[in-house]
């Protein structure tokens, strides 16, 4: 009687293994979206255009990217080429500016002012772990959504972009009327699934460019790109009333939900620094639950 058996004749077998196994990747690791931030595209196609146009197999808005901006191909003996298109501002690998590059495992590219992207070479073992150590830094554990500390250093990013270009820039500030309330009455449980239910119904009305974070306890943050405070107040009253008309169920027993929403806007008022902004936009959300909750305030509505 035989036995099948699987032997295993060195380490060095399997990583072989593993290496031959191994997928090309592009790893955005800056971008002036940060909602494209961490994104892994897989290099499954003879060729990959990046570029502003929408015709574009990665399309990347970005100051000083052209509309098909470079390309990433893979050469008949198997290695991967980054080519410029003819861009206006130049396509760089590594610092140099390049207009052909054959590119390395680890190797940057650099388009347009601020978007990185790193070429890797994973098995999906290292996929898996690239992803999961993404979210495990910027995401909040319960929610999903972004986490305090990554909606702090975008927002010092975009203040000071927004400021040299002098583009506008909107921050809405909200939370859970009586979420305590919330806690107390139905349990913790159910204030979790209460706060993950926002997340995802705030989610769903945004702009996929925008940063939806998570600031602390039922407080969240959304900061607006190009949205002057008409915008973001328009904005704010769409999240708003998308809550006030979810339903809300836990454990077959409907909780009532509603939050409120303070928003402010860069220029608008006398703002030096990010933390302004935040200060600013919680002024606001302070005036919106004093003048009875489930409502926006913002500057542009109360004046002042």
């Amino acid at each position: 009687m035989s036995e099948d058996k699987t032997s295993v004749h060195s380490i060095a077998d399997l990583l072989g293994q593993a290496k031959q196994a191994s997928t090309a990747y592009l790893i955005v690791i800056a971008a002036r979206s940060q909602a494209l931030v961490g994104k892994m595209v897989k290099l499954s196609r003879s060729e990959m255009v990046m570029g502003r146009s929408t015709e574009c197999n990665m399309q990347v808005e970005d100051n000083g990217i052209s509309r098909k901006h470079c390309k990433v191909m893979q050469a008949p003996n198997g290695q991967f080429q980054l080519i410029d298109l003819g861009s206006t501002n130049g396509t760089f690998l590594n610092g140099t500016k390049v207009s052909v590059g054959t590119m390395q495992d680890g190797d940057k590219i650099q388009i347009g002012e601020m978007t990185v992207l790193k070429f890797q070479m994973q098995d999906q073992l290292e996929e898996e772990y690239q992803r999961k150590l993404y979210e495990s830094a910027t995401r909040d554990g319960l929610t999903k959504i972004f986490n305090k500390k990554y909606f702090l250093d975008t927002l010092r990013k975009e203040f000071a972009y927004c400021v040299r270009h002098q583009v506008a820039l909107s921050l809405v500030m909200f939370d859970i009327d009586h979420f305590k309330k919330i806690n107390d009455t139905y349990g913790h449980p159910a204030g979790d699934h209460v706060l993950q239910r926002v997340a995802q119904r705030i989610s769903e009305t945004v702009r996929q460019e925008d940063l939806f974070a998570r600031y602390g306890g039922e407080e969240f943050a959304l900061l607006l790109r190009e949205s002057n405070s008409e915008k973001a107040v328009r904005c704010a009253e769409r999240c708003r009333r998308a809550i006030d008309t979810t339903e809300f169920t836990f454990a077959g027993t409907p909780i009532r939900v509603t939050i409120s929403l303070g928003s402010a806007t860069l220029f608008e008022t006398d703002l030096s620094q990010p933390e302004d902004l935040i200060v600013a936009a919680d002024k606001y959300l302070y005036r919106a639950k004093k003048g009875g909750r489930n409502r926006v305030d913002a500057f542009s509505i109360s004046g002042g």
